[in-house]
């Protein structure tokens, strides 16, 4: 950890923060100050909002992904997680008029998310770069727009859900982008994990949504290790009478990290589900886990499942004895 989070005084901020630069860009979260300051509050839009009953012991700038154009600051006080972060105000917006919508935006999404006593930056991000890309707000700066309006006016009439929709079916076979469901983020001693998962009907779609996912998140891509496992009921016609057969598909891949992918394999056949698919990444931090590395990856293996509602009832596991070595 960087001297700059240890002077946070604050663990839990620090090693969220360490996880979601680990996660985006390395500049997603950076530290404007440590102590409550009045030339950062004062250089922020005064909204009217900062509910503050005490000083703030540290403010960042929150870069929201995928929107270049739009960051915010965010105040804490010493007690976080125990007391939800402030949204001081905009740092930077696409246009002018944008500012008050975004913070009020961001506070909802803030206001929905946060849980006393446990960290919410990565659950809100999440949603503020969807909710923001619905908006229209803080993708592009006004030069920017311009010069997309005036491209738009030489080129065909095509929609743009149009060419996104033919890219997809053309560049991966899919109708639609994985709807995955994802773990929470846990940090240990600098390598970050996170899970996610979600549903498939046949093995083709699993592999599809392997590729998209590489293809389109490029820190994902670039993590050390991305391990997978699926289990799948798969339908196929069985003969010429249009009736059809139940195939059982299932395996994993290891992606490096020898004998992690068949224990995510083993984990789901203890929980007895089907029709998933699961990855674990996992961005190494220069110290090695040992066998911890095991169980964190087959708990944010767990908590995507979970989450995402793929176990139907507790199942007694032991029996099984589904390990397999990881393909390619």
């Amino acid at each position: 950890m960087s001297a700059q989070l240890e002077s946070l005084g604050n663990n839990e901020l620090a090693e969220e923060i360490e996880a979601i630069n680990a996660i985006y860009e390395p500049d997603t979260v950076t530290i404007n100050s440590t102590a409550a300051s009045s030339s950062t509050v004062s250089s922020t839009l005064d909204l009217g909002n900062s509910g503050s009953t005490g000083p703030l012991a540290a403010t960042v700038k929150l870069q929201i992904p995928e929107h270049s154009h739009l960051s915010f600051i965010l105040g804490f006080d010493a007690s976080y997680p125990d007391t939800p972060p402030k949204v001081l105000g905009t740092a930077s917006t696409a246009s002018r008029g944008e500012g008050k919508i975004a913070v009020d935006v961001l506070e909802d999404i803030l206001g929905r998310t946060y849980q006393p006593g446990a960290v919410c930056l990565f659950d809100v991000i999440n949603e503020a770069v969807e909710a923001f890309r619905e908006l229209n707000i803080g993708g592009s700066s006004n030069n920017e727009n311009n010069k997309e309006q005036e491209e738009e006016r030489d080129t065909p009439d095509l929609k743009a859900e149009d060419i996104a929709s033919l890219s997809l079916k053309e560049s991966f076979g899919l109708d639609n982008p994985p709807d995955w469901i994802l773990s929470d983020v846990v940090t240990e001693k600098k390598s970050v994990f996170v899970g996610r998962a979600a549903h498939v009907t046949s093995l083709e779609q699993a592999q599809a949504y392997l590729d998209y996912l590489l293809a389109t998140e490029k820190k994902v891509a670039a993590a050390t290790h991305n391990i997978s496992a699926w289990r799948i009921r798969q339908q196929k016609p069985s003969n010429g009478k249009g009736e059809s057969a139940e195939m059982i598909v299932q395996d994993c891949d290891d992606d490096g990290e020898t004998a992690a992918g068949g224990r995510l394999l083993h984990l789901m056949q203890l929980m007895d589900v089907w029709d998933v698919v699961v990855v674990v990444t996992r961005w190494y931090g220069g110290v090695q886990l040992g066998p911890d590395r095991f169980r964190i990856i087959n708990a944010v293996g767990r908590d995507a499942l979970m989450k995402g509602g793929f176990v139907k009832e507790s199942t007694p596991g032991g029996n099984e004895k589904g390990k397999k070595k990881g393909k390619k």
